[in-house]
């Protein structure tokens, strides 16, 4: 096999010699052999962070440049011991944030290996599914509408077959490709015989053979240009290094005026120096920014493990937002599984007696199925074993048809010869399917739509339009069977000719509920989350579906596409919180009702599968698609659903409520606590009383009472139970949030000053006071950190030692304490003294006393939330 030049302009027979292969496809022995020679069908990675650039980028933060300032300091003053636990300290956060982002990129990457594309190929003279990474030049693919196409291949077959190439070309206008020779010198954008990788197939059917994989495609060209790649940070990521590069501002200037206080004081101008360094590296919490990617990424991690894919970092942030979903029905209410219940004729219906009650078709009943399996788009693996071993590729209630074949001896020439009568593939805009037969056009699709262009009467059509609503409110989908004759020999058949048809009968499908649904529905609910059903059934399928999940649904909460394009945007504004249904919806209804839902202020997640979904997935707040949907919804989704399941939202969102909840409970913890450190000194120097705490032992307490807590809650599952406001619910400073910072970071640090002022006028032995204080000061976060796990249930309404990574936190932090203590050569570095055993009932005391304080404050914001949330009650009473 020979590298091929400009296979658009050879034809069928030159690409097939070309590249060794045949119609039947390679076999299994030569597609091995092939992988070997050209490798898998993957392209040019991104440029991965390596590990010395990750440890490297540590240094790049407000902590390590204050420190290493301090490091230079201490070295010129030559107080060579300070400057070695400075140094250690600096190694310690640098090593805590290497392995902390390391393991959380780790995370992430490990999160698309979930998703696995795959790819309909031939091969030994048979269709089968492989995973697309293995596919090879020379193999035979099948395109179709959904797919994101994973190889460059030269089409040889095409049925209305169109292609998104935006991503290569930049055209955002979906471009028609046929089989026909092009000329040699062609740019990407005018090779019309020619499917490159990654673009998106929008309508139609394709076969193709693949000329090129991986790096060798036109993308994959491009890929292996761009060695270097942009890291993107998440809006929160950046929204809290803006606000930690804040916070470092502000402490500079106070740290600076805590400088000339000292120096006015008559204190020396170094040591001031490095306590002013140190003091700043207490008030800035440095901790912030890796802590939220921690938090992210586990939940993530968590996310996944109930089978939901985050492709997005941030949808793991809003997805704790959102305050609406926006659900479709067949695949996450229910099964999708499409069972075939039955079929009706055209004319059991007209008489009133229901054929689709026998369990043996009739002949008639036999010929709506076999047209039936002329509009499928049906594989079959394995079929020179047994029909129990036949495995079915495509979509379910396609496979059922086929399956139905099989069940009633009615012939599937059409699928075991793989070969395709479709003439007009189905799209959601028609909501039909075109085969063309022995000089005959079968129509397949909804049957309402193809109802109107039959050529029924009226009594006829009237009675039939009863019939199916009356069908559909037992919950049951309806695929219509129509006729008409071919009068024209052309390739193509228009819209317009699409009429007079003889309308055959209906094929009856039912896809049962999901049990876990109605549960995982009360679920949302509870987080004050509002559903919506969205979809494109019939308005009495979506009616029965709903009431049989218990949910309460009344005529006029329900609206149909036909009646939603008959409303202004403002008139449907007007009503659209009152809908809890709407059906026979297109995809472009599903775009607008969400942006309608985004103005009233919705943070809006909606689910979809199809190609024609992936607008709307986009626009709104988390798009969410099924894992068997098109490769073109997933693409533009923020979260994959596995298991297609409607529970794996319930419980990705509850996993998004702990993340927000694990987000708030840190920048309150690290932002109040580094009030301490300025307050407390400079406090001291307005008082004019010795400064209570040295450099060393600010640096080090920061190290451990900080950073190892912080992290730990990112791994925490208490979450508030409490219901946010709209507003509030999607952000992370709320009011409770900005209270408690600011409320507890004052109050602790004037106590914090009050005790030490007490300690030095009680104790005469002024490093005993400065010894109990510190010890204090090291030790009442400790105690505390428990009371941050929930910001506003009381810390006996939860499990308080469920969070191990906390306890194992706290744990070490203990023990440093105690060796910092307890070691006389550890006391020498940090200039303390042995404690006295009075000591113990006071540092006792002082961790009791803040916790109390934490819980005291969020117990008033309790009431205070009560006694508004009465109040606002009231005021709606009277409204009413």
């Amino acid at each position: 096999m020979q590298e091929i030049l400009s296979p658009w302009s050879l034809s069928e027979d030159e690409v097939i010699k070309l590249l060794n292969t045949a119609n039947t496809g390679l076999s299994d022995k030569e597609a091995q052999a092939r992988i070997s020679k050209y490798g898998t069908n993957t392209f040019h990675k991104k440029e991965k962070q390596s590990p010395v650039a990750l440890f490297l980028k540590q240094f790049l933060s407000p902590l390590i440049f204050l420190l290493v300032g301090a490091v230079v300091l201490t070295g010129v003053l030559s107080e060579w011991i300070d400057m070695i636990v400075i140094i250690f300290a600096i190694l310690m956060n640098v090593a805590l944030g290497f392995y902390h982002e390391f393991h959380a990129e780790n995370t992430l990457e490990k999160l698309t290996t979930y998703i696995k594309d795959r790819s309909r190929i031939i091969r030994n003279g048979v269709e089968q599914e492989v995973d697309s990474s293995l596919l090879v030049p020379g193999d035979i693919i099948k395109l179709s509408y959904g797919m994101r196409i994973p190889a460059d291949a030269r089409i040889i077959a095409v049925n209305n077959f169109q292609v998104d190439e935006a991503i290569l070309t930049g055209e955002s206008i979906p471009i028609e490709k046929n089989e026909e020779l092009v000329p040699p010198a062609l740019p990407v954008s005018e090779r019309k015989n020619i499917a490159h990788a990654g673009t998106l197939v929008v309508q139609g059917y394709a076969t193709a053979i693949i000329y090129a994989t991986g790096d060798s495609t036109e993308i994959g060209k491009i890929a292996s240009i761009v060695s270097a790649t942009k890291r993107v940070e998440t809006p929160l990521q950046k929204g809290i290094n803006q606000l930690a590069w804040l916070i470092f501002i502000v402490v500079i200037v106070v740290v600076i005026g805590i400088l000339v206080l000292g120096l006015l004081r008559g204190e020396s101008l170094l040591p001031m120096l490095v306590l002013s360094s140190a003091v700043a590296v207490g008030a800035v919490p440095e901790a912030l920014p890796i802590t939220l990617t921690v938090i992210l990424a586990m939940g993530a991690l968590r996310i996944a493990n109930k089978k939901g894919i985050i492709r997005k970092l941030s949808a793991a942030e809003t997805l704790g937002s959102t305050t609406l979903i926006m659900t479709d029905k067949t695949g996450t209410l229910t099964l999708a599984d499409m069972q075939l219940v039955g079929i009706d004729t055209k004319t059991s219906v007209l008489s009133g007696n229901k054929s689709s009650d026998n369990k043996i078709f009739s002949s008639d009943q036999k010929k709506i199925l076999e047209f039936a399996s002329l509009n499928v788009d049906v594989s079959i693996e394995n079929q020179e074993k047994n029909r129990v071993d036949w495995t079915f590729h495509g979509r379910p209630f396609e496979i059922n048809i086929a399956k139905a074949c099989l069940n009633h001896n009615v012939p599937l020439d059409s699928i075991l010869a793989g070969s395709s009568y479709l003439v007009l593939p189905f799209n959601s805009t028609n909501k039909f399917s075109i085969a063309e037969k022995d000089g005959m056009y079968i129509a397949m699709g909804a049957p309402d739509v193809l109802l109107k262009r039959s050529n029924v009467s009226k009594e006829e059509y009237l009675k039939i339009q009863e019939w199916i609503e009356t069908t559909s409110r037992d919950g049951k989908r309806l695929i219509g069977l129509a006729t008409f004759p071919k009068k024209h020999i052309k390739k193509h058949i228009t819209l317009e000719e699409v009429k007079d048809l003889d309308f055959m009968g209906m094929l009856i499908f039912f896809d049962p509920i999901r049990t876990e649904v109605p549960q995982a529905i009360k679920n949302i609910e509870s987080h004050g989350i509002k559903m919506v059903l969205v979809t494109g059934d019939l308005k009495g399928t979506a009616i029965s579906v709903a009431r049989s999940l218990d949910w309460k649904v009344e005529e006029n909460e329900v609206l149909t596409g036909g009646e939603i394009r008959d409303l202004s945007d403002e008139e449907l504004l007007a009503i659209i919180s009152k809908i809890k249904i709407f059906a026979r919806v297109t995809p472009e209804d599903k775009l607008r009702i969400g942006r309608l839902y985004q103005r009233l202020g919705e943070v809006v997640a909606m689910t979809g599968d199809g190609v024609n979904d992936a607008p709307a997935l986009k626009a709104m707040d988390i798009g969410i698609s099924l894992g068997s949907g098109s490769d073109v919804a997933k693409s533009a989704a923020d979260l994959v659903l596995l298991d297609d399941n409607f529970e794996t939202i319930s419980l990705s969102i509850d996993e998004g409520h702990k993340i927000l909840a694990n987000i708030r409970k840190t920048v309150v913890y690290l932002i109040a606590t580094s009030f301490d450190e300025v307050l407390v000194i400079g406090g001291s120097l307005i008082m004019g009383i010795a400064l209570p705490l040295t450099a060393l032992q600010i640096i080090w307490v920061n190290l451990f009472t900080g950073s190892l807590p912080s992290l730990a809650f990112a791994f925490d599952d208490n979450m508030d139970k409490k219901r946010f406001s709209k507003n509030e619910s999607k952000q992370i400073f709320t009011r409770e949030v900005k209270i408690l910072t600011l409320s507890i970071g004052i109050l602790t640090s004037l106590s914090l000053l009050v005790l030490y002022d007490i300690l030095i006028k009680l104790i005469p032995n002024i490093a005993e006071a400065r010894s109990i204080f510190f010890v204090c000061f090291a030790s009442y976060l400790f105690a505390a950190s428990f009371s941050f796990r929930s910001l506003h249930n009381s810390i006996f309404s939860y499990h308080i030692f469920s969070n191990r990574k906390l306890n194992w936190s706290i744990v070490i932090s203990l023990v440093v304490l105690v060796i910092t203590m307890a070691i006389p050569f550890m006391r020498h570095i940090f200039n303390l003294a042995p404690l006295p055993m009075y000591s113990l009932p006071i540092i006792i005391f002082w961790i009791l006393f803040n916790v109390l304080l934490v819980e005291g404050l969020k117990y008033i914001l309790r009431k205070v939330e009560h006694i508004r949330f009465k109040i606002s009650n009231q005021k709606l009473s009277l409204i009413k």
